[in-house]
């Protein structure tokens, strides 16, 4: 049996649509993770005892709980107390709160491997605590997480998949509907396995060159 080029070439623009929505759900739930993994390593690290309860409660909460169970609960939950949320929304929290627990601990691992004696140092200068975090701890924390953080990214791409239980019109979504209209099974998901791996080969790729970037800056 012949592996079906002009099916594929024929239905390249739905998957082209896809691929678009992927990637802006993709991007969107990077950005806004990078930002809500901050929040939640500072508070990790917080003194306030209950502040790092809380956030080491949440953490262990969202990485032990499938992100599709957390869709759903977003999704059904959220519409069962009266404030529905569209599937592309409840994908993108359940996603940027998901990983938002993953990336605050490699954060934290980044933070945890400064030196003790570069923070008392520059405290000795009269430093404040924060401006020592800003200036001092998380540049050189961000040098050493690019390849977990990159690893990350791949993650969160590759789960964007889960968002057509949501009929959120991404790549998968686009596959199951052309399974279910032609049967071509295998070229279906060939092709989508093909986006995915350009995806985040891409993501790599640019991935690659920053940590070359960095280590030339060393």
């Amino acid at each position: 049996m012949s592996f079906g080029w002009n099916f594929v070439a024929r239905n390249l623009p739905l998957f082209a649509e896809g691929a678009i929505v992927t990637i802006q759900l993709s991007v969107l739930a990077i950005l806004a993770a990078l930002v809500w993994g901050l929040v939640i390593v500072l508070a990790r690290l917080s003194r306030w005892r209950l502040l790092a309860l809380t956030a080491t409660g949440y953490i262990e909460l969202v990485r032990n709980t499938p992100v599709l169970v957390q869709m759903y609960f977003i999704y059904f939950g959220l519409a069962f107390a009266g404030l529905p949320l569209s599937g592309f929304a409840s994908a993108l929290l359940a996603l940027t709160l998901q990983n938002g627990g993953y990336i605050a601990e490699i954060y934290r691992a980044g933070i945890e491997s400064i030196s003790r004696n570069q923070i008392d140092a520059a405290r000795g200068l009269g430093m404040r605590k924060l401006l020592v975090l800003r200036l001092v701890v998380l540049p050189q924390a961000f040098f050493r997480i690019v390849p977990a953080i990159g690893n990350q990214f791949v993650v969160m791409i590759k789960d964007t998949s889960l968002a057509s239980t949501l009929s959120v019109a991404e790549l998968m979504q686009a596959a199951r509907i052309l399974t279910d209209r032609t049967a071509a099974t295998y070229e279906v998901f060939v092709t989508l396995a093909a986006f995915y791996l350009v995806m985040t080969a891409f993501v790599t790729l640019l991935l690659r060159l920053c940590e070359r970037r960095i280590a030339a800056l060393r």
